[in-house]
């Protein structure tokens, strides 16, 4: 199953994964009074505690810090829930695996791609944030598209090989709210790399993937420059974790109906 197979084998199931995505979004949303809000208010109220102990309590930040950690907070929030539903995906619907034959892969990716469809909405309140705050919008911004590409076949990745793992390590998730934990203060989601860093270290740093796209979000939306050059290299490591993802995925689907 390469890459290309696996796109087909998607396109041919598009009528089962948007099944999916509108179910999960359903049985997520329908008992909230404010239904799919919760998707843009979890990052604000995010934002608001951050900001209220970084420059409120700490005087730190600066002025254009609001918009910048909730545009680090929206991204991350996508990235981390993807992940984490994407755990549980394949033994969730254990069932409908041994009922119907159909490529497991639709589970794990329509988790995602829930995820960055609510992610949409969320882009949607970073426009009013960009006037409030008077951001000098460039057309930088045309980089969006990339990025979103770039997390999105990383995020893709990821999500394939952990839901194998969820199925055979029932406590991976827990292990994984923990390791989310440790790389969002690895990430500069509360800080800008550049200032809070030494210059040797920096290099380091960015190898991180998160590190270059939070970097390079904030720089398209808030400071109107281009994409931090090490996007270059978090493409590389997206591609290389979708490819491990999609083998490793291959692998181990055959057995799945009767592990699960």
């Amino acid at each position: 199953m390469n890459s290309e197979n696996f796109s087909k084998q998607f396109w041919a199931r598009r009528k089962l994964i948007k099944f999916l995505v509108y179910s999960d979004f359903k049985s997520t949303y329908k008992t909230k009074i404010f239904g799919f809000i919760w998707s843009v208010l979890d990052p604000l109220l995010m934002m608001g505690v951050y900001f209220l102990l970084v420059s409120v309590i700490f005087k730190r930040g600066g002025p254009y810090f609001p918009v910048l950690l909730f545009c680090a907070l929206l991204f991350w929030k996508c990235f981390t829930s993807s992940l984490s539903d994407a755990v549980t995906s394949i033994s969730a619907r254990a069932q409908l695996i041994k009922s119907i034959n159909f490529p497991k892969a639709v589970l794990p990716f329509s988790k995602v791609l829930l995820n960055f469809l609510e992610l949409g909405f969320g882009l949607l309140v970073i426009i009013p944030f960009l006037f409030l705050f008077r951001v000098n919008i460039t057309l930088n911004i045309f980089w969006l598209p990339y990025l979103l590409l770039v997390q999105f076949l990383f995020t893709l990745g990821l999500a394939l090989s952990f839901s194998l793992t969820g199925v055979y390590f029932k406590d991976f998730q827990n292990i994984l709210q923990y390791c989310l934990r440790v790389w969002f203060y690895l990430s500069p989601v509360l800080y800008t790399a550049g200032e809070r860093l030494p210059v040797r270290l920096q290099g380091l740093y960015m190898l991180n993937p998160f590190s270059s796209l939070l970097e390079s979000y904030k720089n398209i939306f808030v400071w109107g420059k281009g994409v931090s050059p090490f996007i270059i290299w978090t493409t590389l490591v997206s591609i290389i974790t979708l490819v491990f993802g999609i083998k490793i995925f291959r692998h181990c689907e055959v057995k799945i109906a009767k592990d699960v």
